[in-house]
């Protein structure tokens, strides 16, 4: 029998009432003003707004709504405190409504300085988070490889990070037999799911991944495809998606798999499932990918089995999406270096959506040994996410670094450093310019020295 489940992401008490609070901010305001003047009309009914106060309890109101919700709730309270003194006044109190709507202002100014520092720091942890996230899986997928080889070495000396390397670098082969990018993004799927057979005797197994440009948190029927191993799952999507492991493991952005009493890994059958292991894969948070598994052999279905396929899907996951993300937005093809286009792409992303900008530094070098022991002292004074990329264009050598989720004086600061590093004079001349992110148009032409319109 078929049931659809909605996954509803589990929240704590207090994060109901702040969404709670945060829906429903104008009907909140007008619930508290309401009953500020009910207060004041039982208090004084010829100052039901409490204006002639000793204490200026409308000013305490109104710092409280405005810092809490933002200038668009200030004004709302304003209006509402406007109407009540224009009916319930002789005279309406021109003076106190002038003072209350200037200190709404100022708290205003404050609720956004606030929220636009706090939005900062989160992009910018959250950037750095994911960074350390993809080497953990990169570091994590290399000794599992390793590993691999070890055991592996006489009858497979091909390791699994360079099999996965090799499916990943099939990009040109795959161009020319599809067009369309989902139908690459399933050729990607189908391979791994066939490296899994190969090294981990995963003998039946799906994986469910996002269509191409979906952003949404969780996957469903309508948002997601399935790209299918050499022996294909005997059942339809939708039975899929409302099969319980399947659902668990959406919902809760976590490895479920059949376990026996003692909670190992167990391949026995479950009549909840017609599965025994489905493995998410992660980024930002968001689902990009499960990996469902439908039979394995009983040696190979184990905790360590099962956490590096999980690895190693993680790994994979990224570089599909770095592949979708530099399909999509690739913004400065000049560049040899696909890594560091690819970091552009994603900072650009985040300067459209957040308008959080990064600074490019680019050094016009006309010397290619000058250029070679620049670029090796750069490499030497690299910051842990900062990047560098050597670009050859009209008899010119551009070495550019990108300085991620920083300001034009971080990356001057960077090249006044620089420039006191190195020991000859002569490598200390040569041009440069800084970029942002609204300037990607400019940063190609100053690659390809276009003075024109």
């Amino acid at each position: 029998m078929k049931e659809n489940s909605k996954r509803i992401q589990e929240l704590t008490s207090k994060e109901v009432v702040l969404k709670f609070i945060h829906d429903y901010a104008y009907f909140e305001t007008i619930i508290i003003l309401s009953i500020y003047l009910v207060i004041g009309y039982f208090i004084d009914s010829n100052d039901i707004c409490l204006l002639h106060s000793k204490i200026s309890y409308l000013l305490i109101l109104l710092s409280v709504i405005t810092l809490f919700h933002g200038f668009e709730n200030g004004v709302l309270a304003l209006a509402i405190i406007a109407v009540a003194i224009w009916f319930a006044y002789p005279v309406f109190e021109y003076v106190q409504f002038l003072i209350a709507l200037l200190m709404t202002m100022i708290f205003s100014e404050f609720h956004y300085y606030w929220t636009q520092k706090i939005k900062a720091a989160e992009i910018t942890s959250n950037y750095r988070g994911a960074k350390l996230d993809e080497l953990s899986k990169a570091f994590y997928t290399l000794k599992i490889s390793h590993d691999q080889l070890e055991k592996n070495y006489v009858i497979k000396p091909m390791s699994i990070r360079n099999s996965i390397e090799h499916i990943i670098n099939k990009h040109k082969e795959i161009n020319e037999q599809f067009n369309d990018s989902n139908e690459k993004i399933e050729k990607y799927y189908s391979n791994f799911l066939e490296l899994l057979e190969t090294s981990f005797n995963v003998k039946s197994a799906l994986i469910i991944y996002k269509k191409n440009g979906i952003t949404d948190n969780y996957l469903d029927v309508d948002n997601s495809n399935i790209a299918f191993g050499t022996t294909p799952v005997k059942i339809d999507k939708e039975d899929i998606f409302s099969d319980y492991l399947v659902d668990k493991a959406i919902g809760r952005k976590t490895a479920i798999y059949i376990s026996d009493e003692q909670g190992e890994p167990s391949n026995a059958t479950d009549k909840n499932s017609h599965f025994i292991a489905a493995i998410p894969a992660k980024q930002e948070n968001s689902l990009s990918a499960i990996l469902v598994i439908e039979q394995m052999p009983f040696m190979a279905f184990n905790r360590e089995g099962l956490t590096s396929i999980s690895i190693l899907l993680e790994y994979f996951s990224i570089e599909i999406n770095k592949k979708i993300l530099l399909e999509r937005d690739d913004k400065i093809t000049i560049v040899p270096d696909e890594i560091f286009r690819f970091e552009y792409a994603r900072l650009h992303r985040l300067y459209e959506n957040f308008d959080v900008n990064s600074i490019i530094l680019v050094l016009r070098i006309n010397n290619e040994l000058q250029s070679a022991r620049i670029y090796e002292k750069i490499i030497k004074m690299l910051r842990s996410l900062d990047m560098v990329a050597l670009v050859k264009q009209n008899d010119y050598y551009y070495i550019t670094l990108l300085f991620p989720l920083h300001d034009k004086a971080s990356a001057l600061g960077y090249l006044n450093r620089l420039i006191l590093s190195i020991d000859e004079e002569k490598d200390k001349r040569f041009d440069h310019m800084t970029f942002n992110m609204e300037e990607t148009n400019l940063l190609n032409k100053y690659y390809r020295e276009d003075y024109g319109q």
